[in-house]
């Protein structure tokens, strides 16, 4: 399309806020598969001409919701460097955009390019922002402004930034020290800069300005790589004092990599990320992809390290779903490798964090292998298998992989008791899933004579049930198994209304209750106000799930087993 024509549907679509709205966002979709786009060329044109008023359009929208006022936005954003008005209307305008849709549209960098075009911009900008009785709301375009001066004016954009870093506002300080570590110098610039920096930097207690100080002395690093000496230096000490905000910055930074940092620095700033906070929600997420980045470059005794340290800060290890992700798709030996580190270290944090990894996995049934290196004597090998039993009780053939895997290489005294340990509590209490599992073993030619045996012991088990409850004597009357039944339906039923209280299903949908009969029936209101009635039939559906038998058969005892599994330390472990 031409771009007169572009300017003509506008111009047409242009009688109403929503119709240009509309217009906007379907030009903007055409444009994605076409090779001519002067969507943004159309609105300037127009907008300069005065027949189109974008900046006055941006201001009447009071509610960003919906595609197609962040479509516009969009539009909006790119076409700003291309208009013909004033820093003043615009920054009006952008403070407003700014207030309205925080964190959905890069601003502060339309409002940069904007500067850029006319060398009076950014000096206008920053007088009338510092002018403002609202300086807050405005002071998030100060780096914007400072960050568009031309490299000729580069010196007066240095001397600006030393005179804002001694306001009072420590958002105007923070934005001055953001700008700082971008600012495009000469060699002798850069020591300025640096002295700027550093200096200003044990003088700062507000916290989001010392955050933007370590940001800035890394982007600084990241422009001049001679002063990384200095910068781990500085580090050193100023890290010292951390805050959430400081932690946030490392890990947004360390994250995805936006500068490229020495090994020794990155090493530094990981380790801080250690002092995370459960709450500072921001920081745990981007450690997600830090400990990600750290395995995907061999680091994974790093990774493992910062993965310990943020547990014990009491992050829960269900709040890093994409590393968890990664380590139960892509990293089975990783996986291995902790599992049977924290098995053997007897912490409870960090054994329950292993039960708390696998308790979720449904898709599929895992299976572990212990890694060997790590058990070379007998205590360790049943400690392991031990508390594997006690925390992956739910899971029976992690357990059973896990401590096959131990028998293995084992010794034979050892084979008894790992035996024991697969027969009581595992077998007797999954005689279904592990039977099945045990047999697979034995097709797959691994390990036929123990699961064999194991299989053997279960018949001979089974058998000498059955003559027990053939037993009249041992059966409970009729009326209280009835009684049973109803309590324990009852008890059920009451479960379930309690846990489905505080259920968002109860807020997309309407509970109805049936009474009798195969069929739902429900009405389809019409537009012309009449209602039709439709008929579903109900379909069956069913999930099964093998129950622990033991928790039945002999509950006291199975707990105790399981609890003493769980809580026992190893002596050295202990006296250490």
């Amino acid at each position: 399309m031409s771009l007169e024509d572009t300017k003509a549907k506008l111009l047409t679509a242009n009688e109403t806020l929503e119709g240009l709205l509309t217009q906007i966002n379907d030009l903007y979709v055409e444009e994605m598969s076409a090779e001519n786009k002067n969507l943004k060329e159309a609105l300037s044109e127009l907008h300069n001409s005065r027949e189109i008023d974008l900046v006055k359009i941006v201001q009447d929208i009071k509610n960003f919701n919906g595609h197609k006022f962040y479509t516009f936005l969009h539009v909006f954003n790119s076409a700003l460097p291309l208009l013909n008005e004033s820093v003043e209307k615009i920054l009006y305008c952008l403070t407003h955009v700014a207030q309205q849709a925080s964190g959905y549209l890069a601003v502060d960098e339309a409002f940069k390019c904007f500067c850029k075009v006319e060398a009076h911009r950014p000096i206008d900008g920053i007088e009338f922002i510092m002018e403002q009785p609202e300086l807050s709301i405005y002071a998030p375009f100060l780096s914007s402004s400072i960050l568009a001066y031309r490299s000729d004016r580069v010196a007066e954009a240095i001397q600006i930034t030393k005179n804002l870093i001694g306001n009072n506002n420590q958002i105007v300080r923070g934005q001055a020290y953001f700008a700082l570590g971008q600012l495009d110098v000469s060699e002798v610039q850069a020591s300025l800069i640096w002295d700027l920096l550093s200096s200003n930097a044990n003088n700062e207690t507000d916290d989001n300005c010392r955050a933007l100080i370590l940001k800035s002395a890394l982007y600084f690093g990241g422009k001049y790589p001679s002063y990384w000496p200095q910068i781990e230096e500085f580090l050193l000490t100023f890290i010292e004092r951390t805050s959430a905000e400081i932690i946030y910055q490392i890990s947004d930074i360390t994250a995805f990599q936006r500068v490229d940092i020495p090994p020794t620095v990155l090493h530094l700033l990981i380790k801080q990320l250690a002092n995370v906070s459960p709450e500072n929600n921001n920081a745990v997420s981007n450690i997600n992809y830090v400990l990600v980045k750290l395995v995907e470059k061999g680091s994974s005794s790093f990774a493992v390290e910062l993965l310990e340290s943020i547990l014990n800060a009491g992050v829960e290890i269900t709040d890093l779903g994409y590393f968890t992700n990664e380590l139960l798709n892509k990293r089975q030996e990783l996986l291995n490798h902790i599992i049977t580190k924290w098995f053997l270290s007897g912490k409870l944090s960090l054994c329950n964090s292993v039960s708390k990894l696998l308790h979720d996995v449904i898709d599929k049934d895992i299976e572990l292998k212990a890694e060997m290196a790590q058990l070379n004597d007998e205590v360790k090998q049943v400690f392991v298998a031990n508390k594997a039993i006690g925390w992956l009780f739910t899971r029976p053939i992690s357990v059973a992989s896990f401590i096959l895997s131990i028998y293995e290489t084992a010794s034979p005294t050892t084979h008894k008791t790992l035996e024991q340990a697969l027969y009581d509590p595992m077998l007797l209490s999954y005689p279904g899933e592990l039977k099945q599992f045990l047999q697979s073993c034995i097709n797959k030619g691994f390990q036929v004579h123990l699961c064999e045996r194991l299989l053997d012991r279960l018949d001979v088990y089974h058998t000498n049930i059955k003559e027990v409850f053939d037993l009249k004597e041992l059966i409970a009357p009729s009326e209280n198994v009835r009684a049973y039944w109803k309590k324990s339906n009852k008890d059920m039923q009451a479960a379930y209304e309690e846990a489905s209280k505080g259920s968002f299903i109860r807020e997309i949908a309407t509970t109805q209750r049936l009474l009798y009969g195969n069929s739902s029936i429900y009405y389809v209101h019409k537009g012309n106000g009449e209602q039709l009635r439709q008929e579903m039939q109900m379909q069956s559906f069913s999930h099964s799930t093998e129950m622990p038998r033991l928790n039945v058969l002999d509950p006291e005892s199975l707990d105790y087993i399981l609890r003493i599994y769980r809580c026992e330390r190893i002596k050295d472990e202990v006296n250490s």
